[in-house]
C-alpha cells in the first residue's frame, strides 16, 4: 500500500504577504507625494487686519481720502499682495474691487462739488503706509511697501461724499484697467455696517480679513 503525504501549500500565504507589502509601499508613496503638493503650495499671510476707519480729507476740497486698515498682529505683508473687495447691501447693489496696481481714477481728478472730497494729484499710489510719504525711492520702496504688525496703511478711495442727513459718509472707488478713463468696475459705499469688505491674499486667494465699514473718521 502506497502512502501519499499532502503537504500546505505556501504559495497563497507568500502571495498575500506580497499584496501587503506592495499596498504600504503604495501608500507610503502617495503620503510623500502629497506631503510634497502641500508643502510646495503657498499659504495665506498669517496676519490679522482689521478696519480702522475712513480718512475724508478737507471738505469741499482735495486730500488723502480713503480706508484705514491695521495689521493687529503676525507676519508682514505686501501690499502688492492685497486686494480689497466691495460690496453694499443698499438697493443697487455696487461691488468693487481694487488693487495695488490700479491707480487713482483719471475720471475722479481735478475740480470738486460742494459736500464731498477728491484724491489729491499728490497721492500717485492706490495704497500707502502711513506716516509715509507717497513718493519713494528705490532704497526705500521695500519696507515702506510691506504692513508690518501695528502697521497702518490706506487704501485710497477716488472720492468722499459727506451726507448731512445722516452720520455717514460715502466712498467712491473706481477702477480703471485698460483705457484711461474707463471704468472697469465703479461703485458708492456707505462708511457704515451696510457696508462689507473682504481683503484677498492674491497669491493663494486666501481672505486675510473680512467685515463692515464701521469705524472711525480718521
Amino acid at each position: 500500500m502506497v502512502t501519499v503525504r499532502q503537504y500546505d501549500a505556501v504559495s497563497p500565504v507568500i502571495g498575500v504577504m506580497l499584496m501587503v507589502v506592495v499596498t504600504i509601499i503604495i501608500a507610503a508613496t502617495v503620503s510623500v507625494f502629497s506631503t510634497g503638493i502641500v508643502s510646495g503650495a503657498s499659504a495665506a499671510p498669517g496676519a490679522q487686519f482689521q478696519y480702522v476707519g475712513v480718512l475724508t480729507g478737507q471738505p469741499d476740497g482735495l486730500g488723502e481720502i480713503g480706508l484705514v486698515f491695521e495689521n493687529k498682529g503676525g507676519e508682514a505683508v505686501a501690499m502688492a499682495d492685497i486686494q480689497l473687495h466691495l460690496k453694499t447691501t443698499l438697493p443697487g447693489g455696487d461691488e468693487v474691487s481694487i488693487s495695488y496696481t490700479d491707480t487713482p481714477s483719471s475720471v475722479l481728478r481735478g475740480v470738486t462739488a460742494p459736500g464731498e472730497t477728491r484724491l489729491s494729484d499728490a497721492f500717485t499710489y492706490r495704497m500707502k503706509k502711513i506716516g509715509v510719504a507717497d513718493a519713494v525711492n528705490t532704497a526705500t520702496l521695500v519696507s515702506n511697501s510691506r504692513i508690518n504688525a501695528g502697521e497702518r496703511f490706506v487704501i485710497h478711495a477716488d472720492r468722499y461724499i459727506r451726507d448731512d442727513s445722516s452720520n455717514y459718509g460715502r466712498v467712491e472707488y473706481v477702477t480703471e484697467r485698460g483705457l484711461a478713463g474707463t471704468p472697469y468696475s465703479r461703485g458708492e459705499f456707505e462708511v457704515s455696517s451696510r457696508t462689507t469688505f473682504t481683503l484677498i491674499d492674491k497669491n493663494t486667494g486666501a481672505v486675510i480679513s473680512s467685515g463692515t465699514l464701521v469705524g472711525s473718521v480718521l
